[in-house]
């Protein structure tokens, strides 16, 4: 007869061992408080060297968006089922993640977590947006001036490359061991390599072409590396030019991102921006833009709720501008976002006096992090008919000053006009800001619309978010709804509010309510 632990505590750690290599109790915050297990030979590194960091650092950074919204949900629902993610190892080792939500009468709770052998082979690994995750690296690397490169690789391929192979990222990381990839469109892919693992992207990319050749794709594969130097660079401005480029790429390529400026790096991009200053704030000032309106609706009944004013730029001479968000980026690349952002405030402060519902505009959060554009703004929108107006605060770069934010909510309303956190479940903060910032709405990212309507790891997740929202005292409105299966599948997950072609594409104010209604139909795609 074997011996058997006499302590109960002993035997649940034995329990434990028995099904997970890693152990880890942590903060709800999630900085861990106790580690042990096999850190050394999966990490490289003692348990007790964690001690204090955060978590997440355990996993690895293409599942690390996945990681925060499981890590997030968990205090909600006091449990988290075994889900699939990979350690922040150089291998990527695949683990199953489970937790458990341990709360004890007059004692801090505490986050268990086990990440455990998967029992079958690893199939799609968690968490989606990989080209985020690609971002949201590159733009860490660039804070902490670890230098490298975001490398861009097109494959140009007359076959459907996407369809003939759906795992390009995957292919990459096996090639570049450490990297991170993820496609930013169909047969263009970015990469960030591993700090400890550099990698030469012209032979990653000699590689891939001969692994695409070997299964019967032909094509030529071609590579670029955006180097991440920017000294030169605020830590916005760097961001925000990162974030232009991975969009250039994605629509057009290598030789996109050559045309938008970006052939000399990050600094070369933001010094030709900057000649364009002039032009870009005569037209803020001639109103060179327009604003179309998009319905909200309540999924219940699916009555007018408000509207969401879309900034829609007309052309510059000498400027390329490829569509909103290219004129945005531009617009904060050169310090112009507040001008922009008063310009458009006023615009819809005085349609919404004459709308038939609410209107809700976009401010861009590095703005309300200003207070002299607080202040203007507050003075521009203090004679605003109280429950008129929405403010939506988009997050195209880092918040760097939670507290500004916080306070640009609070004084907005004071003026009765409601907050809303634009894009929520699109990146890593939005947990720290919806804790940190007042806020009466959080609207839904879209990339999660498309799959909701089947069972699966997309509603697994609105629902998890759309509980969240609710614990933290908001309504949820979900964009890029298209279809009635989809419209009934998020007011069944508790969501409140919709918006979508299905309700109305954006176009001019309607002269009344009434007039939304007349105005539906996606498969039109017009409006009356």
């Amino acid at each position: 007869m074997s011996a058997t632990p006499q302590d109960p505590r002993e035997r649940f750690v034995t329990f434990s061992f028995a099904a997970a290599d890693l152990l880890v109790e942590t903060t709800p915050e999630g900085k861990i408080t106790f580690a042990t297990g096999a850190f050394h030979s999966l990490l490289g590194r003692k348990p007790e060297s964690f001690l204090g960091q955060p978590v997440r650092e355990l996993v690895a950074p293409g599942d690390r968006e996945a990681f925060d919204q499981a890590l997030a949900i968990l205090p909600v629902r006091g449990r988290q089922l075994p889900m699939t993610l990979r350690l922040a190892d150089k291998g990527r080792t695949p683990r199953a993640l489970a937790g458990l939500l341990f709360a004890e009468a007059g004692r801090p709770a505490k986050l268990c977590l086990t990440f455990a052998a998967l029992p079958l082979p690893l199939g799609k690994p968690a968490g989606g947006g990989a080209a985020r995750s690609v971002l949201a690296a590159a733009q860490s690397r660039l804070r902490a001036g670890e230098g490298g490169g975001l490398d861009f690789v097109e494959i140009s391929s007359p076959g459907p490359v996407q369809g003939q192979n759906p795992a390009l990222g995957a292919m990459l990381e096996e090639i570049a061991p450490g990297a991170l990839a993820g496609e930013a469109a169909p047969g263009r892919i970015s990469m960030v390599a591993a700090p400890d693992v550099p990698h030469d992207i012209v032979a990653v990319a000699a590689a891939l072409e001969g692994a695409l050749r070997a299964r019967g794709i032909p094509g030529a594969v071609a590579a670029q590396r955006l180097q991440l130097a920017a000294d030169e660079l605020t830590p916005d401005q760097a961001a925000r030019a990162l974030r232009h480029a991975l969009g250039v790429f994605a629509r057009g390529g290598i030789e996109g991102l050559a045309k938008a400026g970006f052939a000399g790096g990050l600094a070369d991009y933001v010094r030709q921006a900057g000649k364009h200053v002039g032009a870009l704030r005569r037209a803020i000032r001639d109103e060179r833009y327009q604003l179309a309106y998009q319905p909200i609706v309540r999924l219940g009944d699916r009555g007018l709720h408000h509207y969401e004013a879309l900034l829609r730029p007309q052309a510059i001479a000498g400027i390329e501008i490829a569509g909103t968000q290219d004129f945005v980026t531009l617009v904060e690349t050169v310090g112009l976002a507040g001008e922009l952002d008063l310009a458009v405030a006023k615009r819809a402060a005085a349609a919404a006096s004459q709308a038939p519902a609410p209107i809700a505009f976009n401010l861009s959060s590095l703005s309300l992090q200003d207070g002299g554009f607080r202040a203007r703004l507050l003075a521009q929108l203090a004679g605003t008919a109280k429950g008129r107006l929405i403010v939506e605060m988009t997050e195209t770069a880092e918040i760097e000053d939670l507290e500004q934010v916080r306070q640009g909510a609070e004084a907005l309303r004071g003026l009765g006009i409601p907050f809303c956190l634009d894009d929520f479940g699109a990146g890593t903060a939005d947990m720290r800001i919806l804790h940190a910032v007042p806020a009466d709405y959080v609207k839904l990212d879209g990339s999660y619309v498309p799959g909701v309507a089947q069972p699966g790891r997309e509603r697994d997740f609105v629902a998890a978010m759309a509980e969240i929202a609710r614990a933290a005292g908001c309504a949820m409105v979900a964009e890029r709804i298209e279809s009635e299966a989809e419209a009934e599948t998020l007011r069944s997950l508790g969501i409140t509010y919709g918006q979508g072609w299905l309700f109305g594409r954006p176009g001019p104010l309607p002269e009344s309510a009434s007039g939304v209604a007349r105005r539906r139909g996606a498969a039109a795609g017009k409006w009356e």
